[in-house]
């Protein structure tokens, strides 16, 4: 599948803040080949992006991605 595109630097606006306890959301995750929509966790978040966690285990991956890329889930 491949790491998961991050963000560049100044595009996240500002420092990260993080989420306690991690809130669950749908994230559209952009790979090289693909986007993906995933069940993730948002573990931090920034004026105009979120860090988000998605996976199991080992197999856990993070990404960030636009605040616009995730939509608020039930648990």
């Amino acid at each position: 599948m491949g790491p998961a595109l991050a963000l560049p630097e100044a595009a996240r606006g500002g420092p990260d803040y993080d989420v306690c306890p991690p809130d669950p959301v749908l994230a559209s995750v952009q790979l090289p080949d693909r986007t993906l929509e995933v069940e993730a966790h948002v573990i931090a978040y920034m004026e105009r992006a979120v860090l988000v966690e998605w996976g199991f285990g080992q197999a856990k991956e993070c990404a960030r991605v636009w605040r616009n890329a995730v939509e608020g889930r039930c648990s």
